[in-house]
C-alpha cells in the first residue's frame, strides 16, 4: 500500500487547512465584533457632537439678543442723561440745592448755607435736618 503515506498526508493537509480556515473566521468575527462596537461609539459622538453644536447655536442666539438689549440699554443711558443735562441747565435753583446739600455734607452752618446759596432759614434748616437724618 504504497499510497497511503499519500493518503495520510492529503489528509493531513486537509486538517491543517480546516485549522487554518476555523483561526480565520474566529479572527474574522473578532474584527467583526470590533468594527460593531466601533460603529456604535461613532454613533454616539456624532449625537453628542450634534447635541453640542446645537447648543452653541442656542448660546449664540442669546448673545446675539443680549447684544442687542445692551446697545438698546446704551442708547436709552444716553438719552437719559441728555435728559438730566437738559434738566440741570433748566433748573439754576436745583444747582443750589445741591451745592447746599453738599456743603451740609462738608459740616457747614445755617448761616453759612443761606449766605452761599442765597436760601431762607426754613429751607437752609430743612437741609440741615434731612442730612442728619440720612446719617
Amino acid at each position: 500500500m504504497w499510497w497511503e503515506p499519500a493518503l495520510i498526508l492529503a489528509m493531513v493537509a486537509l486538517m491543517l487547512a480546516m485549522v487554518a480556515l476555523l483561526v480565520a473566521w474566529m479572527m474574522w468575527r473578532l474584527c467583526q465584533r470590533k468594527l460593531d462596537a466601533m460603529s456604535r461609539l461613532m454613533r454616539e459622538l456624532t449625537r453628542t457632537r450634534d447635541s453640542y453644536r446645537k447648543q452653541l447655536e442656542e448660546l449664540q442666539a442669546a448673545n446675539i439678543g443680549m447684544g442687542n438689549k445692551v446697545t438698546e440699554l446704551g442708547r436709552q443711558l444716553g438719552q437719559l442723561h441728555e435728559q438730566q443735562q437738559e434738566l440741570a441747565l433748566k433748573d439754576p435753583q436745583g444747582k443750589l440745592y445741591s451745592r447746599a446739600a453738599r456743603m451740609v455734607q462738608l459740616g457747614a452752618d445755617v448761616e453759612e448755607i443761606m449766605a452761599e446759596c442765597e436760601m431762607p432759614r426754613a429751607e437752609a434748616e430743612l437741609l440741615l435736618s434731612l442730612h442728619r437724618k440720612q446719617k
